[in-house]
């Protein structure tokens, strides 16, 4: 289940065209979380481990957890340019048994990269978030709000086959506009959380790579 809880993390600015947003290559092997990314737990459960791991000439960061939520992820500041577009590569060695986003206490997920907007007015309001969220059995193209929030917006992504690398490729800006009505303000915060609170069952996701293009 999801609830809105960005840790603090070191501010970005001044990005090129394409940006990487995990920086494995100056990440130690063995470190738990990329430079400038911060882990926060969801609150009432513990987070999942988290680790940099080389295999197979493949560098990624590895969350795990069985009954766990947790925020992976960094504030920065990005403008919200139409056309701009985040791309990952992951791969779910194992989902949450019994996981379904259609139901409330099955809303668990290996892994939901989600992107963060300012809030839309100073009156306390929570910043609009989008969770690209790895399925399990719902129909291609599922979509809704969040349980929680109708701040909070669930997309279904189709999982990678057989646990295999996938490269994704979304368009956060018209995602914003086509689901929420109106054209958004900048981005605040890019990461990725895992929960498997609701289910209870183990949850393993590797992130390769995480990138921030501008047209």
């Amino acid at each position: 289940m999801i609830r809105l809880a960005i840790g603090a993390a070191i501010a970005l600015s001044s990005l090129g065209m394409t940006t990487d947003l995990l920086r494995l290559d100056a990440t130690a092997s063995g470190a738990t979380v990329p430079p400038g990314w911060t882990v926060r737990a969801v609150r009432g459960v513990d987070a999942p481990t988290s680790r940099i791991i080389d295999s197979a000439g493949v560098r990624f960061l590895r969350i795990e957890g069985r009954g766990t939520a947790a925020w992976y992820g960094q504030r920065l500041t990005l403008a919200p340019t139409p056309g701009s577009q985040l791309t990952w590569r992951w791969r779910i060695p194992v989902a949450p048994q019994g996981a379904d986003l259609r139901r409330k206490a099955t809303d668990d997920a290996a892994a939901r990269i989600f992107v963060s907007f300012d809030t839309p007015t100073r009156f306390g309001r929570a910043p609009r978030t989008l969770f690209y969220s790895v399925g399990n059995a719902e129909p291609d193209g599922y979509e809704r709000a969040s349980f929680v929030s109708g701040a909070l917006h669930v997309i279904r992504i189709a999982p990678p086959a057989n646990g295999a690398w996938a490269t994704v490729t979304v368009d956060p800006i018209a995602d914003y506009v086509r689901l929420f009505g109106r054209q958004p303000p900048k981005i605040t915060g890019v990461g990725l959380l895992q929960d498997s609170e609701q289910t209870g069952s183990l949850a393993v996701a590797d992130l390769a790579v995480l990138e921030w293009s501008v047209p």
